[in-house]
């Protein structure tokens, strides 16, 4: 998919709608949607959020959900009106809620009803006004609040019961924030990691390419990590640019990720972080589902091992494992395809993360700022048109993250091969000093993930 010709992210789903709009979306809890459908209750969600909530291109709105379809709608809502999604993790407690909705100056709030006694501590943390809506979010039995500390709260799926299905005009601006995703890093306060529409369209044509699902009939894409992390967006904007149908598991269920993968026929599959894999080729009955459809399984956001890819290839037999690296920063990583003869020939390249995705320039350089060689352990530097524009309202932050000739300083240290391999040894801060040398921690980690009695290791 050319991805240059959008100036929205919401315009490759827009595509699939006028392509397959018969075609299955989104399956979540039994509940399924077309695409015609789902675009139907976007446009639902978008205009009460206009019409009820007072959103406006350019305001910031955040939502707390778990994995449903209403995350979805939320984030595709907001980018047909031009407005900033703010996706806030569910585990945060109130206190972490309120700072990171005060700091993005987000303006409303779209949250889970089980989650209305953490929001409204949330609120009365806070000092700004914020305009509220609720939704089950996949729990019919979850009761909606009318208000919060005394903010009216509104029935999101009532209202959207109640609302047109009419397509709103479509706000058109790649250079504007389409998202802030906040990323905690090493230290410090959260980090609002700055994305535009140009940015998340450049990124999602490289996830494109790195999976090759284009070239897959139709295909069914299961997601178990969570929707709201970065890799949850890039992996759902990437089924329904490729007009795939969603499989979302709401939480880790072994057996039910099984059953919906033989059910659903699923072809591409991300479970984050790889220790989920391991939780899933360890479950006693894998052996009694048909895993052969599966065509290419994803992990990254962690060290992977030789026993667990040999588990994974044992159990899905047609299936290849895709593993990459990245960050909310840089959009686009590497990315590397594990092959079963890399396995058997306990190639190198087991331990690496790949090479620069389409669209991605990397660089290792030294102390410096110099670029070292093949072999050498520096600090990976990207650039690329995916890369975020800077940290939200954190001007003095966002210049360090960048050199004075625009690449972005990743904080990892990686080395590179002569044929443009990268292996990732360690985070910048995770160098220990022993006897005057470097000891990469993710080197220790490495060595011991690999001792039969070790599950994981940090």
């Amino acid at each position: 998919m050319d991805t240059n010709r959008f100036s929205n992210v919401a315009e490759p789903l827009l595509a699939s709608v006028r392509r397959v709009p018969d075609r299955t979306a989104v399956v979540f809890k039994g509940r399924e949607l077309t695409y015609a459908q789902f675009n139907d209750e976007v446009n639902r969600t978008a205009n009460v959020l206009a019409d009820r909530l007072g959103l406006k291109a350019g305001e910031r709105v955040a939502y707390l959900l778990p994995n449903c379809i209403e995350i979805l709608e939320t984030y595709y809502a907001a980018q047909k009106l031009g407005a900033v999604v703010v996706p806030i993790n569910f585990k945060h407690i109130a206190r972490e809620l309120a700072y990171l909705l005060q700091s993005s100056g987000a303006s409303a709030l779209v949250f889970a009803a089980d989650f209305a006694e953490k929001v409204a501590e949330a609120v009365e943390l806070m000092d700004d006004p914020i305009a509220l809506a609720c939704t089950r979010a996949g729990n019919a039995k979850a009761p909606v609040a009318k208000s919060l500390c005394g903010v009216e709260v509104v029935d999101l799926d009532q209202a959207r019961g109640e609302a047109l299905a009419a397509e709103p005009e479509l706000f058109q601006d790649a250079e504007s924030f389409s998202r802030i995703q906040f990323t905690g890093g090493s230290t410090g306060l959260p980090k609002g990691a700055c994305r535009t529409h140009r940015a998340d369209l450049v990124e999602l044509a490289g996830v494109l390419d790195s999976n090759a699902i284009e070239s897959c009939e139709h295909p069914v894409v299961l997601i178990q990590c969570p929707l709201e992390h970065h890799g949850g967006h890039s992996w759902f904007t990437m089924a329904f640019a490729a007009g795939a149908t969603l499989v979302i598991c709401a939480v880790f269920s072994a057996e039910n990720i099984l059953a919906e993968i033989e059910r659903r026929r699923v072809t591409h599959m991300i479970l984050l972080p790889p220790i989920t894999y391991l939780r899933l080729l360890h479950c006693p009955t894998i052996d009694d589902y048909d895993l052969s459809s599966v065509q290419l399984v994803q992990s990254a956001a962690g060290a992977t091992s030789h026993r667990m890819i040999g588990s994974i290839y044992r159990h899905f037999p047609n299936a290849v494992l895709n593993y990459g690296w990245g960050q909310s920063e840089s959009g686009l990583g590497t990315t590397l395809v594990i092959t079963r003869q890399m396995l058997q020939d306990k190639s190198p390249l087991l331990e690496s993360v790949g090479r620069p995705m389409t669209g991605l320039e990397l660089r290792v350089v030294d102390e410096e700022g110099r670029e070292v060689g093949p072999g050498v352990a520096g600090e990976a530097q990207v650039r690329s048109g995916a890369v975020m524009a800077g940290y939200w309202k954190q001007p003095e932050l966002t210049q360090r993250a960048f050199t004075e000739d625009g690449w972005l300083r990743t904080g990892d240290v990686m080395v590179r091969d002569d044929q443009g391999y990268c292996t990732l040894v360690s985070r910048k801060r995770d160098i220990i000093k022993s006897g005057g040398e470097n000891v990469f921690i993710g080197e220790v980690e490495r060595v011991i993930s690999e001792h039969p009695g070790v599950a994981d290791v940090v």
